[in-house]
């Protein structure tokens, strides 16, 4: 393979399966909105890293490894690209290397930890493997960034094992199955230290024969390595809340929702992950059964120097509109693809308070939080449009 095309490639992927929680997405839709601006993020970064294609090596220009030792720990707080993908490459179990890369995370404006990116064929197959470095808010609870199982009803999953160690650090090995026909499956696995520091490797099939390229058993090896000790200097959080913000919880959020529903409407129990400022239930009304998705973030801000109200409302189109009391609200119906003439199979609102609290709401039709099927919602796009509009929502 082609340096460019290695690099491009390797890249590519690795803004795909960068270190953000997919398994806090609790429906499609939401999904999207709620990790658009940790992947923009990290996208950024490994875009700009493009100037550096010189740290990408051509195929067959790294030797086979036979677990080789790790760089010596470097006395800086900041590691190199190089330093992240030699220690990455010699922790690896015994395979061949087609090309790697490594990031310092300072590539763009936006900083994130260091990573690397390695192609690695073993004899479980070939695939990728992307390890990153980053730091989450203390105290770790359960519903900490990359601390827990991902949602099987939003991601078809085969196990997770997630242990808790006493000295308080989290261990975490998820084995996800192929979304589409012809993809082999995806390990994410993570291990989050008392302090914040976390460890985190995505690795995926490319072969066609199923199995990633490392075992979990293998993961978890590369994940302790002391080689990555030296590389959190500087790492902030990524997921720290900002000041004054609080989200609410999810057995909270739940009863609000059961009281704001239309009259005649019942509530099921929440389903999925318990994360703080979502939650995902069903709702019944009139013979019909449908899920919906409701997430709240109080003060809602894209950026400490943007206007809220102009962030959210840019390029929204004729679906914007504004209630009485001035909250900014858009509702509709979504088709399976853009542009198609086929049925609506999703449906939402999403509303911009005038204290800056943002409500969305999605709802759908089918087994799980993953399938949307045609056919009445329980719920009219009117009735979804009150919902995520209700004045109870407001701090």
């Amino acid at each position: 393979m082609p340096v460019e095309e290695s690099f491009t490639t390797a890249l590519r992927s690795a803004a795909e399966l960068a270190p953000e929680p997919n398994a806090l997405a609790f429906a499609q839709g939401a999904a999207t909105r709620g990790a658009r601006r940790r992947r923009r993020r990290r996208a950024a970064v490994l875009a700009a890293a493009a100037a550096v294609a010189a740290a990408v090596l051509a195929a067959g220009s790294l030797p086979a490894l036979h677990g080789g030792r790790a760089p010596a720990a470097q006395p800086w707080s900041s590691v190199s690209g190089e330093y992240m993908r030699d220690a990455l490459v010699s922790l690896l179990p015994n395979g061949h290397v087609t090309s790697a890369m490594g990031f310092t995370g300072n590539e763009g404006d936006v900083k994130t930890g260091p990573s690397a990116v390695v192609e690695i064929a073993t004899a479980r197959g070939a695939g990728q493997v992307t390890l990153s470095l980053d730091r989450v808010t203390t105290p770790v609870r359960e519903s900490s960034l990359g601390t827990h199982c991902f949602d099987p009803s939003e991601r078809p999953t085969e196990s997770c094992n997630r242990t808790v160690e006493p000295d308080g650090s989290v261990l975490m090995v998820n084995v996800l199955l192929p979304e589409q026909a012809g993809m082999g499956k995806t390990m994410v696995a993570s291990w989050t230290h008392p302090d914040g520091r976390q460890v985190r490797i995505d690795s995926f099939d490319r072969s066609g024969r199923g199995e990633p390229p490392l075992t979990g058993e293998q993961a978890v090896a590369v994940l302790r390595g002391t080689a990555w000790d030296v590389g959190f200097g500087g790492v902030q959080a990524t997921d720290a809340p900002r000041p004054g913000v609080t989200l609410p919880a999810t057995a909270a959020l739940h009863d609000a929702v059961a009281k704001l529903l239309p009259a005649g409407a019942a509530a099921g129990p929440a389903d999925g992950l318990a994360m703080p400022g979502r939650v995902r239930l069903q709702v019944s009304l009139e013979g019909r059964t449908s899920w919906v998705a409701v997430e709240v973030e109080p003060h809602w801000q894209e950026g400490e120097q943007s206007d809220p109200r102009k962030t959210f409302e840019s390029g929204r189109g004729p679906e914007l509109t504004h209630t009485a009391d001035g909250t900014s609200v858009v509702a509709g119906g979504h088709r399976e693809s853009d542009g198609t003439d086929g049925p609506e199979v999703q449906w939402g609102a999403e509303a911009l308070h005038p204290d800056g609290t943002r409500v969305t709401v999605d709802e759908w039709n089918g087994p799980d939080a993953r399938t949307f099927l045609p056919g009445a919602p329980a719920l009219t796009v009117e009735q979804l449009r009150a919902l995520a509009t209700a004045p109870a929502w407001r701090g």
